[in-house]
């Protein structure tokens, strides 16, 4: 068995790339987020800095960039099905990823509407979110104004 083979390449690719951007940008949200609370930390040597971009590598950065790649690792595993030899991970990855497929394939048989459908469906909703808010507004206003008779506002 070859480590780091993706399980079932090409079946339910939509759905996994979905997921995948999904997870990697609250993978980036939390890195960001540990970066933002450790900040303070102080530099790894003194002087330390990174090429191109000249930030000080401190502490906290090199947290945020252990956990960033950690997450991915296991978006990796999850969203792709790599085999990694850990066999309660690699079941659980599998798992998740025919949960994927089955999720594209039940979309791809959904009876989708035509365009004039969804039009004429958009429009109905649209005026109705009017008419309701013009009606909501009329009656604050005549309660307000009985409100306001009877001296309470």
């Amino acid at each position: 068995m070859p480590f780091f083979e993706v399980y079932r390449k090409g079946l339910g690719l939509y759905s996994r790339i979905a997921v995948g951007i999904a997870l990697g940008i609250l993978a980036l949200f939390a890195s960001v987020s540990l970066y933002n609370a450790l900040i303070d930390m102080p530099p790894v040597t003194e002087g330390a800095k990174i090429p191109l971009v000249d930030i000080g590598l401190t502490w906290g950065l090199v947290c945020a960039f252990v956990l960033f790649v950690f997450l991915l690792f296991f978006i990796c595993v999850f969203v792709a099905g790599l085999t990694t030899g850990i066999m309660p991970l690699d079941s659980a990855g599998k798992k998740t990823v025919d949960f994927l497929i089955d999720t594209q394939s039940e979309l791809q048989k959904v009876s989708w509407p035509t365009k004039y459908e969804l039009v004429g469906s958009t429009a109905v909703v649209l005026i109705s979110v009017v008419v309701i808010g013009l009606f909501v507004l009329g009656i604050d206003w005549v309660v307000s104004m009985i409100m306001e008779y009877i001296d309470v506002l």
